[in-house]
């Protein structure tokens, strides 16, 4: 779909997740402001468009709210419109953990930090059960995606691979569709898709891999430590499955274990700052970065570790909206997305268990949770009060 008169521009689109990135704790709890910003306030997607959007971006590697701005993007406003507003997302987070990684390693001391922490947990876990009440009618079209919600969270919860469990939902609704449900919509049409030339895109793909590996050449030929740091982050990035919390093992190994760049609480700090800090908690690769190599290595480390996954989104959308017009791919697209209600009630639960330790800060989430789902309030202002209490409470 290209953009409509409708559709934002370019700046517009960089404005409006810039606003979005400046209040988005918690991950996967960032989807419900995002579709409600894209669907509800601007109608640039339809919520069907949207939910397809999510879909594709738990098949990518990477940072899963970084690369649904980018589909979002990219449907008004093709490459550009994806790249703007991922940066526009990614940009509020990066100054803050740039300021707050100089602060650190200037004095050290993240007492603030870790109260402001179990504040912003318990707001995240709020946000994360208004994505569940947004995504419940999902799993209520058919007993089936009910039914595959429950398996995916019973497979997430016995660590099964989270690619194979999003993967193993899409081809089990496929197959038991056509024996047990009827098509949501059949006599729904799809908008076509212009055509696409598929020699251009090769070209293009090409010239991005060219690009890429001449940027880490050159840098790895500049200075040997941020080649190499480069590599790592976007080795990482491409590799990792299951959004960032998935890559933090893999992250300690290279920074901490085997190369002793950071040691482990150096590493578990940037994480918690990480937390703090809105947008994903990829982020981190910022602070990592500066205490490399400055200014410097916090624009290498950010830009290695979320650029892979934006590229991945903006070459596979094409693709991905001509092949979803088909007949046999919108219970696919079904299957992934009651996984991903199995896979949100285990993340709330799990994170729920971990950071709702005490009175306080169920107060909060409780708090949080009604004003977000009962009263409607601006995230923002939630997340002011949120971190004015964690503050004076903990």
């Amino acid at each position: 779909m290209g953009a409509s008169d409708l559709s934002p521009s370019v700046g517009g689109l960089f404005k409006a997740f810039l606003h979005l990135g400046a209040t988005a704790y918690g991950g996967l709890a960032m989807v419900e402001p995002i579709r409600r910003r894209v669907v509800q306030q601007e109608g640039w997607l339809s919520q069907q468009e949207f939910l397809d959007g999510l879909a594709l971006c738990q098949l990518v590697p990477g940072a899963t709210v970084v690369q649904l701005a980018t589909y979002v993007g990219f449907r008004l406003r093709r490459a550009a419109g994806g790249l703007a507003a991922a940066g526009g997302f990614i940009l509020p987070a990066f100054l803050l953990m740039l300021g707050l990684s100089f602060l650190y390693y200037r004095y050290g001391d993240l007492t603030w930090a870790k109260a402001l922490s179990r504040g912003f947990s318990a707001v995240v876990i709020a946000l994360l059960v208004q994505a569940l009440w947004r995504l419940t009618p999902i799993i209520r079209r058919h007993w089936l995606d009910l039914l595959i919600a429950l398996l995916a969270l019973a497979a997430l919860w016995a660590r099964v691979n989270y690619l194979l469990v999003f993967l193993a939902a899409g081809f089990l609704r496929l197959i038991l569709g056509f024996r047990f449900a009827r098509e949501d919509s059949p006599g729904s049409a799809a908008a076509v898709s212009p055509a696409l030339n598929f020699g251009l895109v090769a070209v293009q793909l090409a010239a991005t891999a060219l690009a890429l590996a001449l940027a880490l050449w050159g840098l790895g030929h500049l200075d040997a430590k941020l080649g190499l740091m480069s590599w790592i982050f976007l080795k990482v990035s491409v590799v990792a499955f299951g959004g960032g919390y998935a890559m933090i093992p893999i992250l300690q190994w290279d920074m901490v274990d085997h190369l002793g760049w950071l040691s482990l609480r150096q590493f578990l700090d940037g994480i918690l700052l990480g937390f703090v800090t809105p947008g994903p908690i990829l982020i981190t690769a910022t602070f990592v970065g500066y205490w490399l190599k400055g200014l410097i290595g916090a624009l290498v480390a950010t830009v290695s570790i979320f650029l892979p996954p934006i590229l991945m989104i903006i070459f596979l959308a094409p693709f991905y909206q001509r092949i979803k017009e088909g007949r046999w791919m919108r219970p696919i697209i079904q299957g992934i997305l009651a996984a991903l209600v199995g896979m949100l009630v285990l993340v709330t639960t799990q994170m729920g268990l971990t950071a709702l330790t005490d009175l306080p800060s169920l107060a909060l989430m409780v708090g949080a949770g009604i004003a977000l789902i009962a009263f409607q309030v601006n995230l923002f202002w939630i997340v002011v009060a949120s971190a004015c209490l964690s503050l004076l409470l903990f």
